[in-house]
């Protein structure tokens, strides 16, 4: 039996689930939600890996976020040590039939936009695509532009270099998506999805974009435990909120929310290859 949702961007492994993960899974089955953990170092590739194992309707990308190529402190698992990505590491995790992406990975000018981290940035990015073509799976984006949509013009550029072309399907997803209509339509171009998360509950901002693209290209997600929807923004995100996301969705397009569960899930399959 499909599920009645997919939350397309979740990190179940992360430490703000150590008290109740075990409860926060129970609801997502009551209420047939499935989720896709992606990992943001090695470290949480692999636990995403290991719970996905341990649970039927969870699976798991592998891939490092841009954020830990530089010290920084997170909000939810403390101090972030630098990392650089290791294929041959990464390489041990494919074993598992659960892992069905890469990434999340990309890039990060918010955080670090001078030349130099620009350039590590777009080096390890470059990595994670050729592994990523090389255990054909799909990628699943990190773009956060610091000024102009820089990211997102960069990420388009690299992407053509690497063949992704008008002909590609199912190349991947850009989650969290805060570009323009443009942006979305070039990505789109190159046989990627375009995620959505809670934001767009509380803000009109990203109304006429999402009108203008197809649902069959569309995506939902919580990104939890970040970025909780309305009426839970505040509190920590947990993925049987994605309903939350995918109701406002349906509520901007005019059409029934059991519309875009179905065609997202279905959109989720062909993705990831569930």
């Amino acid at each position: 039996m499909k599920p009645y949702l997919i939350d397309s961007h979740a990190h179940l492994q992360f430490a703000a689930f150590d008290n109740d993960r075990g409860t926060v899974i129970e609801r997502m089955k009551q209420k047939n939600i499935w989720a896709i953990n992606i990992g943001s170092n090695f470290l949480f590739s692999q636990k995403a890996v290991e719970l996905a194992e341990k649970v039927g309707f969870l699976y798991a990308v592998i891939g490092l976020h841009p954020i830990h190529l530089f010290e920084s402190q997170d909000s939810n698992e403390g101090k972030t040590e630098i990392e650089f990505f290791d294929k041959d590491k990464f390489l041990t995790l494919i074993k598992s039939k659960k892992v069905v992406g890469v990434g999340e990975c990309g890039l990060d000018y918010f955080h670090n936009h001078s030349l130099e981290a620009k350039e590590r940035q777009k080096e390890e990015f470059k990595k994670q695509i050729e592994f990523a073509n090389e255990i054909k799976k799909p990628l699943v984006l990190h773009l956060r532009a610091y000024k102009n949509l820089d990211a997102y013009f960069d990420a388009l550029e690299i992407l053509k270099q690497y063949g992704y072309n008008e002909a590609a399907r199912n190349s991947g997803v850009v989650h969290f998506f805060s570009g323009d209509l443009k942006i979305a339509e070039e990505f789109i171009k190159l046989g990627f999805y375009i995620s959505f998360p809670g934001v767009i509950t509380f803000t009109d901002a990203y109304d006429k974009i999402i009108n203008s693209l197809p649902l069959e290209k569309l995506l939902v997600e919580t990104d939890c435990p970040y970025v909780a929807p309305v009426p839970y923004r505040g509190k920590r995100n947990e993925p049987i909120f994605v309903e939350f996301v995918a109701d406002r969705l349906a509520k901007i397009k005019k059409i029934s929310l059991n519309k875009v569960a179905e065609i997202t899930t279905e959109n989720c399959f062909n993705l990831f290859q569930l």
